[in-house]
């Protein structure tokens, strides 16, 4: 369980580190980054939720929660990437 901890760990620090990023860039972004800034912002609410409430409920299904967080985490960069992209 430790090895997904330090995993969820660098996922979300490396999340956190980008969105940061992003945000201080965001006042000068165009309506539709913005748009979909807001629903990245949601998407961000709901990983940060979902891995506080799994990491407390799952200490028996670590695969699985692991996949979930992968899952919301891989959406997550991947919307980070196209906004860098619309922001260069």
């Amino acid at each position: 369980m430790s090895l997904l901890k330090d995993d969820l760990a660098v996922i979300m620090e490396e999340l956190k580190t980008q969105r940061d990023i992003l945000a201080v860039k965001m006042h000068l972004a165009k309506a539709d980054v913005k748009d979909e800034w807001q629903q990245l912002e949601k998407k961000w609410q709901h990983f940060c939720a979902e891995n506080q409430r799994l990491q407390e409920e799952a200490k028996d299904v670590a695969e699985d929660v692991q996949e979930d967080l992968s899952d919301l985490g891989r959406d997550l960069k991947e919307g980070y990437y196209r906004i860098k992209n619309l922001l260069h």
